[in-house]
């Protein structure tokens, strides 16, 4: 026998492939352990972690995850796995400290409760497929929250209590610690351990990039939520539900192995930040910490569970139906299927073969067309009326093909009925499930969704707003319409043609379709019409935000083949109940508003009542003005001197800008410079800052005032765009001025968004001449490494710090360190915002070089700067 038995081997050896055979030789001799060993080990190490974790008063670990290892273990293995189960959770007590008899004693509980456990989840099926259906999941959940635990505190707790390791007045907390912990436990671990172990799926080599990022992403968010990485004051605000979107991504995107992984993964750092006094749990009691850890590790984790189920019952309803859908289109016997009109929406390739039609002959059409004269009226009626009566036909019947041939058949044909019992389709012969799931959905979208920009059309858009008004009602919400017309935009057609138009559109559904939530409805109800039906609108500021984002998205122009096309929305705003309370009223208004939109120039919203419609239009006034003040050199550019702290010369000016919106009030530089920012005039007004400097430069030297260099902000945006360098220096050049002239001041947090662009930029601006200074310095994270890579000259400390010096101890300290740090580097330090003698004679008693701020001057114009200069009252530095 055992020469025949090796000979056998040896035979099946050479039959496989040369991996296999690899595989093989080397599990020649190797027994795996037996799983009551294997469990043993493991329950003994997750028994030993979960006393480390529990509280030394009730012995109860927040979270047993020994409780999960050994119901998995024993709804995979059976009853073998027991007597490991209890060997390791012994061991753990015993080492943990408790004499041999109460260890013993304590962990039967835990055999019981697995035991039990497994015997009550059996009943669902094999335990591979335990969690992969919602109601199993529910019943798991129910049962591993109400019922199981009880057979292990039953055991456990009296065997503590008895032998004096609870005392009485902690007997309830131990019960609820140790009831929550074990059903913690069996939450995590045992999804955990089934869904690894039973090798369901594999991970397709084209997911491997996305785990990766899901691992890496859930490793970032959970260190910043649990890791303390976060303000303190972050704790304040719901944190603890970042990590939720990655539990649904794994859901959606994986199976029930990554998903429960992941949870694991975020419960580890839970309880790592937890234990540490870090993250949104440790309170000053550590029962509280522990029952906002067990309740939010049990939410979470019963929630994705849910979620992961329903996923998977949809995979695989989606894998039946597709399934389906490949038998019946290749059946060898033609399938057709008509509507209870009679209709024919669908047929298998296989009717199309015999009968010589093509989809446009038949789809669409009544099936009367198939019929041929061979049988009369009144045997047709007999056939439709057994099929109401019986909901079955079948017989001979003479068909017409699609050269008019006529041919015999046996036809089959059987009535489809709803829930209801009402007649839906009739099958004859024909039924293709995946064409007619096609057809059904391509009729249902013709009737209901506009062709041209797949968006729901005016039937669909009534029957929801009608039901959006409905619901409202019945919750006391409010519902904000909007109507949206495109100006001026019958130009594009007359002008352009219709397809341009057409494509315009498909562009303009696009760009609206990112501005609303899933949760609205975006419709177009004819030409350029548009509407938008926002629901739960708590303030008017809800429907102003939205309304911003839309006019917003109308910023950049559409290209369309060759053409570059700018298009702007008039939009009105009705709101429900406060304009109407039906959906007749509510379009009325809508309609009357946005007109009201029009007749003020377009490109903005009003709501139904006016004197509610004009301070949202504040900022499309304000680009509007700038816009043309732009293109009037209406911009006024201020100077405020730089003096050397200790010679007393005036060693430099900054450029400030002034706008002058209405009346003789300036303007917040803040607010118009914000907008030229969000609106793309950021360029141009930069470049018109810069000509005015330059030409100032200028006409100082030519006055005789020489070596001073000026100083000039420049925008993150202007540093974003393409060839900024170059641009920079044609328009220094081309105003008389040299690069050594002019300063550009950036600030720290613009340094930081793209190191590496900026320090290759920085490095091009100064080969070019350009002084370079770091505004703002000290409000952002730069690093001593990096500065002493970039090419400044320049570091200027924060007026936040200056303004409290010498009072406040750590406003001077970080004024002391930036000072050093700077002079470390060979850079000069320059404090803005000096407007006393005290903070002065501070920062020179710290060495700081120079100095800017109302303890010496205002902002002046071009003429007082001569002026102070030819009086005497400033001394240049020399050049």
């Amino acid at each position: 026998m055992p020469e025949r038995d090796a000979t056998t081997r040896k035979e099946v050896i050479d039959d496989t492939s040369p991996e296999q055979r690899t595989d093989d030789a080397m599990n020649i001799g190797r027994t795996p352990p037996p799983p009551w060993l294997t469990y043993g080990i493991l329950y003994f190490a997750s028994a030993w972690i979960g006393l480390r974790l529990a509280t030394v008063e009730n012995l109860a670990s927040p979270i047993w995850f020994a409780a999960g290892i050994a119901l998995a273990g024993t709804l995979l293995h059976g009853r073998q796995v027991l007597p490991g189960i209890w060997i390791g959770g012994a061991g753990a007590l015993l080492l943990g400290g408790l004499s041999p008899v109460v260890a013993a004693t304590t962990a039967l509980g835990g055999v019981f409760e697995a035991f039990v456990g497994a015997s009550l989840l059996r009943r669902l099926g094999p335990p591979q497929r335990l969690l992969q259906h919602s109601y199993s999941v529910i019943y798991f959940l129910l049962a591993i929250t109400l019922l199981i635990p009880l057979f292990s505190v039953s055991i456990a707790i009296p065997s503590l209590y008895f032998n004096g390791l609870i005392t009485p007045d902690r007997l309830i907390e131990s019960i609820v610690t140790w009831w929550v912990g074990d059903a913690t436990g069996m939450l995590l671990i045992s999804p955990l351990l089934l869904a690894w172990l039973s090798r369901s799926s594999t991970l397709l080599r084209r997911q491997w990039p996305e785990a990766t990022a899901l691992v890496v992403a859930t490793v970032l968010v959970s260190s910043l939520v649990f890791g303390g990485l976060l303000p303190a004051g972050a704790h304040n605000y719901p944190i603890s539900y970042l990590p939720f979107p990655l539990l649904l991504w794994a859901a959606l995107r994986f199976d029930q192995r990554a998903t429960t992984a992941t949870l694991l993964l975020i419960t580890g750092f839970a309880l790592w930040g937890t234990y540490r006094g870090l993250g949104p749990f440790p309170q000053q009691d550590l029962n509280d910490t522990v029952i906002l850890l067990q309740v939010y590790i049990g939410t979470m984790g019963a929630t994705i569970l849910l979620v992961n189920a329903i996923v998977s019952e949809r995979r695989q309803a989606t894998s039946r139906l597709a399934l389906a859908g490949k038998v019946i289109t290749h059946s060898p016997d033609g399938i057709i299927v008509a509507d209870h009109r009679g209709i024919i929406f669908s047929a298998n390739p296989a009717f199309y073969q015999a009968t010589g039609f093509k989809q446009n002959d038949i789809l669409g059409k009544s099936i009367k067309q198939l019929k041929s004269v061979h049988h009369s009226p009144s045997f047709f009626r007999s056939v439709w009326e057994q099929l109401k009566t019986n909901g079955h036909w079948e017989g001979e019947i003479w068909n017409r093909n699609q050269a008019g041939e006529i041919m015999p058949q046996w036809l089959s044909l059987n009535v489809i009925k709803d829930g209801n019992q009402h007649i839906t389709h009739y099958l004859g012969i024909y039924s293709d499930v995946s064409r007619q799931k096609r057809i059904k959905e391509r009729i249902h979208r013709l009737a209901y969704y506009d062709v041209l920009t797949g968006l729901p059309n005016r039937q669909l858009f009534t029957d929801r707003l009608n039901q959006a008004i409905k619901y409202a009602g019945r919750h006391t919400s409010r519902i904000a319409l909007f109507f949206l017309d495109l100006d001026r935009f019958k130009n594009i057609n007359d002008s352009l043609g219709h397809s341009i138009g057409d494509k315009v559109l498909q562009l303009t559904a696009e760009r609206l379709t990112k501005c609303v939530r899933q949760t609205d409805t975006l419709a177009r109800l004819g030409g350029d019409e548009f509407t938008i039906i926002v629901q739960d609108v708590n303030e008017d500021f809800d429907a102003i935000l939205v309304a911003e984002k839309v006019v917003k998205a109308f910023k950049q122009p559409f290209i369309v083949d060759t053409h570059e096309l700018f298009q702007t929305p008039s939009i009105g705003i009705a709101l429900f109940p406060d304009d109407g309370e039906s959906s007749e009223e509510l379009i009325k208004h809508a309609d009357t508003a946005m007109y009201r939109a029009k007749e003020l120039g377009g490109n903005g919203f009003q709501f139904f009542a006016a004197a509610m419609s004009e301070p949202v239009r504040w900022n499309l006034t304000v680009e509007t003005a700038l816009r043309r003040a732009i293109e009037r050199n209406a911009i006024q550019v201020l100077y405020q001197p730089q003096f050397d702290l200790y010679s007393g010369n005036i060693v430099g000016l900054e450029a400030l800008a002034r706008w002058h919106y209405k009346g003789p009030e300036q303007t917040p530089p803040e607010v118009f410079i914000k907008v030229a920012e969000d609106t793309g005039l950021i360029h141009r007004l930069g470049d018109l800052i810069l000509e005015i400097v330059c030409k100032q430069v200028v006409r100082w030297y030519q006055e005789g005032i020489e070596g001073l260099k000026v100083a000039v902000n420049i925008s993150p945006v202007q540093l974003k765009q393409s060839g900024f360098a170059s641009r920079l220096r044609r328009i220094v050049e081309q105003n008389g001025a040299l690069p050594h002239q002019i300063e550009l001041e950036i600030t720290e947090g613009t340094l930081m968004d793209n190191a590496e662009l900026m320090e290759n930029l920085l490095a091009l601006l100064s080969v070019q001449g350009f002084q370079i200074a770091v505004d703002d310095f000290g409000t952002g994270y730069s690093s001593l490494s990096y500065l002493r890579r970039l090419s400044l000259d320049r570091i200027k400390i924060d007026k936040s710090f200056v303004k409290d010096i010498p009072q406040d101890s750590n406003d001077a300290a970080i004024c002391s360190a930036i000072i050093s740090m700077a002079h470390n580097l060979n850079l000069k330090v320059i404090a803005e915002g000096v407007e006393t003698e005290v903070q002065m004679e501070y920062l020179r008693s710290e060495r700081c070089d120079e100095i800017q701020g109302y303890v010496f001057s205002k902002p002046v114009t071009p003429e007082e700067v001569s002026e102070m200069v030819r009086q005497g009252f400033w001394h240049v530095e020399a050049g």
